[in-house]
């Protein structure tokens, strides 16, 4: 997924989708460099973008790169469909060799 042009909010959901994956699903869709890319850049603007789930992170967790902290039970039922079907969507691009 290429994200290098998505607002802050897009590249906030990508974050929180792809930790949901991560360390609920154990099922990684970005590779390491790519997610802390992309939280180094929310750090570095944090006060610069508004999200409906931004309560759920914190700069600390940013900083380390990292959403462990949060349960199953934390990720709000969005995140985790979203999560789910972009899985499935890569799942189906592998197969169509893109």
């Amino acid at each position: 997924m290429d994200i290098t042009n998505a607002s802050l909010a897009g590249k906030f959901s990508v974050f929180m989708m792809s930790s949901y994956l991560y360390y609920i699903r154990f099922m990684p869709i970005l590779y390491d460099r790519e997610y802390d890319m992309i939280a180094s850049e929310l750090l570095s603007k944090w006060d610069d973008f508004d999200h409906m789930h931004k309560h759920l992170v914190t700069k600390e967790d940013l900083s380390a790169g990292t959403l462990f902290s949060l349960s199953d039970e934390d990720y709000p039922n969005i995140v985790k469909g979203a999560a789910d079907m972009w899985l499935r969507e890569n799942e189906i691009g592998k197969v169509a060799g893109d």
